[in-house]
């Protein structure tokens, strides 16, 4: 039986959603980078750069801080400024890398951890191609240190040593909201309460309580940074016969053999 608040058996682990973008003209590898350097250490990795256009380009590399909101919309601060980041702790060399069609360069990225911090922090690097300027338009005021940027891709950068293992996330509040086409939307909220990255699935679940038939939807994935509430919401679009339904929404995020649920009863 399936209760709000109950802890049902189950364990299963998700991969985590990338904030990557491909631009026409270039091409980064790999998608994130995930450090796990202990506190008081350093860590170096690689990135690679391709150049796929037909003319010679430079590319910099620039460091910004970055959150997620409540719906999962992504948005960026200058580096240093939330208190997650990690970018004070990064350096990337060579700074700008010049490349010809269809070159490839490598870049490295090295956190230094202070000591005693074992928290988990995030970043991004922005990596662009960039175009020299003369005459007037080095001095504009939109363009920084006489260049001009174009198009960027977004690589994020997560540091968490092995050594944390907070892992802990809740799910709250169940609500039904019916449209005015009848469809029923199901919403609810998963709050990160620990000290990692979470990997995240929230399923729901209907038990047609005269028959005891169920239907269990397709699941909802995503990330959530520590600190970090998303909501969830579902549109049940699958026609199931009337009557009284008992109605579940599941949260997995991997690292518990037990998951979260909240329930409540509707009549369709």
């Amino acid at each position: 039986m399936i209760r709000s608040g109950i802890r049902v058996l189950l364990g299963l682990l998700f991969t985590l959603p990338l904030l990557y973008a491909h631009a026409q003209q270039l091409e980064v590898t790999p998608a994130k980078l995930n450090f796990t350097a202990k506190p008081g250490t350093s860590q170096t990795l690689q990135v690679h750069v391709r150049n796929k256009s037909k003319t010679p380009q430079n590319f910099i590399f620039n460091l910004s801080d970055w959150l997620t909101d409540e719906n999962g919309d992504v948005k960026y601060f200058k580096p240093g400024t939330i208190a997650r980041s990690c970018s004070d702790w990064i350096t990337v060399s060579p700074p700008l890398v010049t490349l010809q069609p269809n070159e490839t360069g490598t870049v490295n990225v090295t956190i230094l951890i202070p000591e005693n911090d074992n928290s988990t922090k995030w970043s991004v690097i922005f990596v662009q191609s960039a175009v020299e300027q003369t005459g007037p338009a080095a001095v504009d005021k939109d363009i920084q240190m006489g260049i001009k940027i174009s198009g960027r891709i977004a690589l994020p950068i997560y540091q968490s040593p092995e050594s944390n293992t907070l892992y802990k996330a809740s799910i709250e509040g169940l609500t039904d909201t019916k449209g005015s086409d009848n469809q029923h939307t199901f919403s609810t909220k998963v709050i990160n309460l620990g000290d990692k990255i979470l990997n995240c699935k929230v399923f729901f679940t209907f038990s047609n309580v005269a028959t005891a038939e169920e239907f269990t939807s397709d699941p909802i994935e995503f990330s959530l940074l520590p600190e970090s509430v998303n909501n969830v919401k579902y549109l049940l679009e699958k026609e199931l016969p009337p009557g009284n339904y008992s109605v579940a929404a599941i949260l997995d995020y991997g690292y518990n053999d037990e998951l979260e649920g909240v329930q409540i009863d509707i009549q369709l």
